[in-house]
């Protein structure tokens, strides 16, 4: 593991710089439309290619698709710190924000309805919760990166549907203490309308770590849960399914 980690940091050095995102621009057809997120969406739904995507949000597949360059990982392992739970350091003393559970729905190895349920019913019944925790962490430019671990294992998760990936969006100032990226604006525009129209083959897991480079994740948390039996799993489903069907969950 001290051998991967001494790669990412010679590779820290010649990081690739931030793409040159451009300014999205309304196309010719129809040419009225606003590039609003909600426009950009509606607008996206009726073209396919790849210009009329780059020309809408400013940003190409290459450059969505090579966005992992830049996701930076955890150096050594992530614990909580004393006084804030949600914030997680690293052996440099990186803050790590931990993301509440429902906001880590689209990194579960289920359905993403599934998980929301999960996310909710954990906080009070513990074997129910996800498996993979969420952390943001801001990198110089202000950009998020974004890392996915089971909290059992401790293992970053490197699966491409559900692993964490960089951020380009820059007008989170306040997403450390929010715990979570913005729904509008540039994290709308810039990383999830991307996987939405290019999807989600992405090249890299993180920076200097190519797709199907490795097998399993390394181990980033220092802290892990007792994992729940499959007895304790399938008697607290059993027990929740009432409670889910009363409420219309």
């Amino acid at each position: 593991l001290s051998i991967y980690f001494a790669c990412v940091d010679a590779f820290t050095i010649q990081a690739p710089s931030v793409p040159n995102i451009r300014s999205p621009t309304t196309p010719s057809t129809p040419s009225t439309i606003a590039t609003s997120p909600s426009r950009i969406r509606h607008v996206l739904r009726a073209q396919s290619t790849d210009d009329d995507i780059e020309q809408m949000i400013g940003l190409s597949r290459k450059e969505h698709e090579n966005r992992n360059q830049l996701n930076e990982l955890p150096k050594g392992k992530i614990s909580p710190s004393a006084e804030d739970p949600t914030i997680w350091t690293d052996a440099n003393n990186r803050p790590w924000k931990l993301n509440a559970e429902p906001n880590a729905a689209y990194h579960q190895p289920m359905p993403v309805a599934v998980a929301f349920i999960r996310a909710y019913l954990g906080r009070i019944i513990p074997q129910l919760k996800v498996p993979n925790l969420k952390f943001i962490s801001p990198n110089a430019d202000g950009r998020y990166s974004e890392v996915c671990a089971n909290r059992y294992t401790g293992e970053l998760v490197i699966e491409r549907k559900i692993m964490g990936t960089y951020n380009f969006a820059s007008d989170a100032p306040d997403a450390m203490k929010d715990g979570k990226l913005p729904t509008t604006g540039e994290h709308d525009t810039l990383d999830v309308v991307p996987h939405n129209e290019y999807g989600g083959k992405y090249r890299h897991i993180a920076m200097g770590m190519t797709f199907g480079s490795i097998s399993e994740g390394p181990v980033l948390l220092g802290t892990t849960e007792k994992k729940p039996s499959s007895s304790e799993l399938i008697s607290q489903i059993a027990l929740c399914i009432p409670l889910v069907l009363f409420f219309g969950l």
